[in-house]
């Protein structure tokens, strides 16, 4: 570990935790973080397929609502144009919105997961070695811990994945 990981672990186990929980919580996190930024970015992109179908149903109600306060020609034309507007809002924020935020998902997963998977990735190595320290208080890369830390740095690809395919 650097230094700056050193005074760090340091200052966390002042508060009481001890630097063996502290250095395996660290490279579990390593591991995690960038699939469960990309599980967020996807279950972000799910939400606002959501959002933008119910911003759609809100125009199309003012239009509707428009029928109790204008006369018959008029609230016609103000419907028409909500459903206009509401079509728009379907179409023109998947690209817009969507797209994005899949995108941003599949870049950290097209450039995480083969390094990792490749095993040149210098995070995972070092946090197979934490978690090997935390859990047996010896520096260590075996194959085994490797393979459950593969595992669990693919779990939140697979569940962005499960979720894109719904």
């Amino acid at each position: 570990m650097s230094s700056a990981a050193n005074r760090l672990v340091a200052d966390v186990a002042k508060t009481g935790a001890s630097k063996r929980v502290v250095v395996g919580l660290g490279g579990l996190v390593a591991v995690l973080a960038p699939g469960l930024a990309a599980l967020a970015l996807i279950v972000a992109a799910r939400a606002t397929m959501v959002i933008r179908g119910l911003v759609a149903l809100g125009v199309t109600l003012l239009g509707v609502a428009s029928y109790f306060y204008h006369p018959g020609g008029k609230a016609t034309g103000v419907l028409v144009l909500a459903l206009v507007i509401a079509g728009l809002v379907l179409v023109v924020s998947g690209p817009l919105v969507v797209a994005p935020l899949a995108l941003g998902a599949g870049l950290i997963g097209a450039e995480y997961l083969p390094t990792v998977i490749s095993g040149h990735l210098a995070a995972t190595s070092t946090a197979v070695n934490d978690l090997h320290q935390a859990i047996f208080a010896t520096a260590g890369t075996p194959l085994a811990l490797e393979v459950v830390v593969l595992v669990v740095a693919i779990l939140p690809f697979a569940a962005a994945v499960r979720l894109m395919a719904r």
